[in-house]
């Protein structure tokens, strides 16, 4: 099993957004959810991670740039 945890610091928004993921970004393989303040994406495999890290850096930028409008 592949874990990787992504710090987001005080960002509420970025939390809350992957809180409501947590029930989308699940599959059979991995899955992304939200632990002591932390985005965690836990997969079977590298490549399954490599998937789930892109969407989680992907809803960050997102994040962030509707947060500076």
């Amino acid at each position: 099993m592949y874990r990787l945890e992504v710090s987001v610091g005080e960002n509420d928004l970025a939390i809350q957004v992957f809180r409501i993921l947590e029930r989308e970004v699940r599959f059979g393989r991995g899955r992304v959810y939200v632990e002591d303040g932390k985005i965690v994406a836990e997969a079977a495999d590298a490549s399954s991670l490599r998937s789930l890290l892109h969407t989680v850096f992907r809803v960050l930028y997102v994040v962030e740039h509707v947060a500076a409008l």
